[in-house]
């Protein structure tokens, strides 16, 4: 079985940011998956699914509810290691261009008060696991390392040469 591209990241240098992880053509369109790595793998507590099941909800309704960018979501959802989320987007787009949308997400999501968009039985498949307390505290530690991100946030560490033997 071929390695998937997401398997040829170095997960034990990569660090919490926001990444193109890859793009795709699909019938004349270009589909760009976004890794937005809230947690630093291996290194942090990864998040509990109540948290992170309030945290997609919020930030999914949010993002297809936005003027500019709604229309173009295809999908938000959680990775299944816990450490953050993809988001697919119609479009060959690039971090600097998602940002705005991603810290605008996250800033809402971290102040979010009322009802979790999408919590009733009838709507999810399992509303009783969320925690929107968590969900708040996830967003806010992810929406101040934007506002503090530097460039290595934004692009996945390079892959570490061998040295060859002499």
């Amino acid at each position: 079985m071929l390695k998937i591209p997401s398997f040829e990241i170095d997960h034990l240098r990569l660090k919490p940011g926001l990444y193109v992880s890859r793009k795709d053509e699909v019938s004349y369109e270009t589909v760009t998956t976004f890794d937005i790595r809230m947690k630093r793998p291996y290194r942090e507590d990864v998040m509990d699914t109540g948290a992170m099941h309030a945290l997609e909800h919020i930030c999914a309704a949010y993002m297809r509810n936005d003027e500019l960018w709604g229309s173009k979501i295809l999908y938000f959802g959680p990775m299944g290691c816990r450490t953050g989320f993809y988001l697919l987007v119609v479009g060959d787009i690039g971090t600097e261009e998602i940002l705005p949308l991603i810290e605008r997400t996250f800033d809402f999501a971290s102040d979010y008060e009322g009802e979790i968009p999408g919590a009733t039985p009838i709507e999810c498949g399992y509303c009783v696991d969320m925690d929107l307390e968590g969900a708040k505290a996830h967003a806010a530690l992810y929406y101040n390392l934007l506002i503090d991100a530097k460039k290595e946030n934004f692009n996945y560490p390079k892959k570490r040469q061998k040295k060859e033997k002499p």
